[in-house]
């Protein structure tokens, strides 16, 4: 079983079977990068200059399209990269990387919703009290929970997946992620186990 010490790259192995629809692949994948990057930060810039728009619900929304444009960077330009070339190679350091963000955006994509479920249930059930509730300040302290609390999750897990040694250097997907790096393949795992779990199995049944 190799580790860190053998493995220094991945080879992502999901595009093998694209062929020729390459060039067609990478033209829809670049026109949705650009169309994500351009409805975000027109939103994040809508919501920004109009005052009549600063309220918690519309800073959420903000903050949810921030969001986005951070999960993209971790997946669209690698995958961009990959379609445009025939060997598809990420160095460890930037397979933890692409993990973490991806990993931290998802995370973060609940905790914003879940704060946003939070601001709609004040509005509809204590809509007499909403503004002594959802205040400037209790919008801050919701945002500050909703973004450290992912970052920091990710942050252990990529921390502790960085710890676990490496069964093979193929990941069968178009990115990163923990399971990939250190799960082992199907046969693989069943051959381990007839070896180590069955025999303890047979015994406690005799037993």
């Amino acid at each position: 079983m190799g580790n860190l010490s053998t493995f220094k790259f991945f080879i992502l192995s999901g595009l093998q079977d694209s062929g020729v629809y390459k060039p067609l692949y990478f033209l829809l994948v670049f026109v949705l990068y650009i169309l994500i990057i351009i409805v975000n930060l027109t939103l994040i810039f809508i919501v920004t200059v109009d005052r009549s728009l600063h309220e918690p619900m519309y800073i959420f929304i903000c903050n949810l399209c921030a969001n986005g444009l951070y999960g993209t960077v971790g997946f669209y330009p690698k995958f961009l990269l990959d379609l445009q070339s025939d060997i598809h190679i990420i160095s460890y350091s930037w397979c933890m990387i692409q993990t973490y963000v991806i990993y931290s955006s998802a995370l973060c994509e609940m905790t914003i919703l879940t704060v946003m479920c939070y601001d709609r249930y004040v509005a509809i059930c204590r809509p007499l009290q909403y503004h002594n509730i959802v205040t400037p300040r209790a919008v801050l302290k919701l945002l500050v929970l909703a973004w450290s609390y992912p970052l920091l999750s990710a942050a252990i897990g990529t921390l502790l997946t960085s710890r676990i040694p490496f069964c093979g250097s193929h990941i069968y997907k178009l990115f990163c992620d923990n399971a990939s790096m250190v799960c082992m393949s199907s046969s693989e795992a069943r051959t381990k186990f007839s070896k180590t779990c069955v025999p303890h199995i047979v015994v406690m049944n005799l037993r």
